[in-house]
Order: C-alpha cells, then structure tokens, then sequence
C-alpha cells in the first residue's frame, strides 16, 4: 500500500471512532497522529501512550510530567525529527496547530489543507494555523 492509501485509511478509521480523551481504542487529535506515525513508520506508539490520560486537564499534566511543555517539544523529542514550518508539511506528515482559543491540536496534512480531530468531528485549517510540522514516514 502505497504513502497516500496509508494516509486515508488511517484517518478515515481515526475519524470514524468515538472521541475520548487518552483512549485509542476511541480517539482524539493526540491518537490520531499516534495512528498515523505508526501507519507510516510501523511504530507501536499509540500503544506506549495508551491509558496516559481522561481529560484534556489530564493530557497537558501527562506532557509535563515527561518534561514538555507543548505538543511541539513532546513530538520534535519522540521522533527525533526537525521541528519544520507549515509550508514544509508534505501530503500525510503530521502538524501541530493553533487554533484560535489558544489551544494546541495534532493535525494532519492534506495538502492545502490540515485536519484535525475534535469532540465535534474533523475539522480543516489552513496553514496560518500550522505553528509546526515532521516529516513522517
């Protein structure tokens, strides 16, 4: 299966689950990028961070108490990779965005376009929103 089959069949089977904080059996935006990494690269990741929180209080006390400080720091460690800037970002490589309320999400590149998962269903943004990017895969 090629990059682009690999790529939409994840996000298709991450968006189709349940949000839940923490939970990959379920998913939120952090296990979707978890599923995407292991997808690409055939790592076992969403499983090493299973169960590490509930809440999304939960989760930011989870990357401080591992030593980081954002989603950036936690993802340029974990896969030894350049922190790059949005407009880097190839079809399928993941992305940190911020959104409007502050708020840090993992995200997926789509080209143009990055999608991430919330409690209300996928959402796209554009690349003013991209504060970082890794290339997966």
């Amino acid at each position: 299966m090629n990059r682009f089959r690999k790529v939409e069949a994840t996000l298709n089977a991450e968006l189709a689950k349940p949000y839940a904080y923490g939970n990959p059996a379920q998913s939120d935006c952090f296990f979707m990028g978890l599923a995407l990494i292991d997808a690409l690269e055939g790592s076992q990741r969403a499983r090493k961070y299973a169960g590490s929180y509930k809440t999304l209080a939960g989760a930011q006390r989870a990357l401080r108490r591992r030593g980081y400080s954002s989603l950036v720091s936690f993802f340029a460690a974990e896969l030894g990779k350049p922190v790059l800037g949005g407009a880097e970002a190839r079809c399928g490589d993941l992305v940190i965005l911020r959104l409007l309320d502050g708020a840090e999400h993992v995200g997926v590149c789509l080209g143009t376009r990055f999608r991430t998962k919330t409690p209300d269903g996928a959402r796209d943004y554009a690349l003013d929103t991209v504060i970082a990017a890794f290339h997966i895969g």
